[in-house]
């Protein structure tokens, strides 16, 4: 990320993609949060997270994952825009005629 930002002209901020549910999007993304923070404090940080829903959970300690890392999000974001797991699969189904959603589809559904 460094050397990206180095070689901007004129770096504005960073957009943050990540899902809270699972340790690796919770804790590198609290992580990538604290550390963008520290290094780049005046450039806007803009947070976009996916929180799991307990309809469509793939772990038990989902909610511990989540809760844990939404104090990082608030600290180090200037935006948090908060994505419902459960609301994204929806839309695949209802608004995309997507039976049978697959991560690439949530994927892309976000980031768009």
């Amino acid at each position: 990320i460094r050397k990206l930002a180095d070689n901007c002209t004129g770096l504005q901020g960073f957009l943050v993609f990540n899902a809270v549910g699972g340790g690796t999007g919770s804790g590198l993304g609290s992580l990538l949060l604290e550390r963008l923070s520290v290094d780049y404090g005046k450039k806007s940080k803009l947070g976009f997270t996916v929180y799991p829903s307990p309809q469509v959970s793939t772990s038990v300690v989902e909610p511990y994952n989540s809760v844990l890392s939404t104090h990082s999000l608030l600290e180090h974001t200037d935006v948090a825009v908060l994505l419902d797991n459960e609301a994204i699969y929806d839309i695949c189904r209802r608004s995309l005629d997507i039976e049978r959603p697959t991560y690439t589809n949530l994927n892309r559904l976000v980031s768009q």
